[in-house]
């Protein structure tokens, strides 16, 4: 296909999907696809089950827990299987995270660097998974173009941090032009190694929002292994009673 072709394609396309043509402001194009993933994506409150599917080489975990999201100060995380993993439950207040374990009847804090660690053995870091925030609000967004992703039209983009506490300096997403969700992720660290890479097989419709129900992390970090995270009765934008985000909950008897 001749050069002048592609171009007259991708200008259809963006015309098609509701987006002016992205000749001048590539800017402003990029950040009206983010305002639609953060719709999507980011919510005012949520409750779910969910389920971790940890594959490491040839051998399958399964752990599964509750959760329950207030804007992107608050969130409580409770594991309800296996059996050793029964009762371990999580807390986020701000900036804090703590950790109950029932073993030893106490919560402990987590910070710093251990927020990058790996949550309950899986390839979601602690901050991967109670991550609340807009994109657009900590990531400047660049319009790369037009391309495909698990065989469906994206729009790819690449977000550069513009504050300091972002897990990952660089993202490069490709988000389907019709559900306006980041169905493939590359994650990068500021020296440029790639750190995580992220799909989206499966979501759910919430009125005009599509909302996330199965993630696929894979750790470049670590060998033969991947992580899918599984999303069920799912409810957004819901009352949650407040007593789900104190430290005397987390830490009941």
């Amino acid at each position: 296909m001749r050069k002048i072709d592609k171009c007259w394609l991708k200008l259809m396309l963006l015309i098609a999907i509701g987006l002016e043509p992205v000749f001048g402001d590539q800017t402003d194009q990029a950040i009206q696809i983010i305002e639609k993933v953060d719709k999507n994506s980011v919510v005012n409150t949520l409750t779910y089950k969910g389920k971790f599917l940890i594959k490491i080489a040839s051998q399958a975990r399964e752990k599964e827990f509750v959760g329950y999201t207030k804007g992107k100060d608050f969130a409580y995380i409770e594991f309800t299987g296996p059996a050793m993993d029964k009762g371990k439950r999580f807390l986020r207040l701000g900036q804090e995270l703590w950790m109950f374990l029932p073993e030893v009847e106490k919560s402990v804090k987590i910070a710093g660097h251990m927020l990058r660690q790996s949550i309950m053995g899986s390839d979601f870091s602690y901050d991967d998974f109670i991550e609340n925030r807009k994109l657009q609000d900590i990531y400047d967004i660049k319009f790369l173009g037009i391309d495909t992703a698990l065989n469906k039209t994206c729009f790819k983009l690449e977000l550069t941090a513009k504050v300091p506490d972002v897990n990952y300096y660089t993202r490069k997403v490709w988000v389907d032009t019709l559900a306006y969700l980041p169905i493939r992720a590359e994650y990068y660290a500021k020296s440029d190694k790639l750190m995580k890479e992220i799909t989206i097989s499966d979501f759910q419709k919430f009125g005009n929002r599509n909302f996330p129900t199965k993630i696929k992390m894979v750790n470049k970090l670590r060998q033969n292994t991947y992580t899918e995270l599984t999303l069920k009765d799912i409810k957004i934008d819901v009352p949650i009673p407040t007593k789900f985000f104190t430290k005397a909950y987390l830490e009941r008897k």
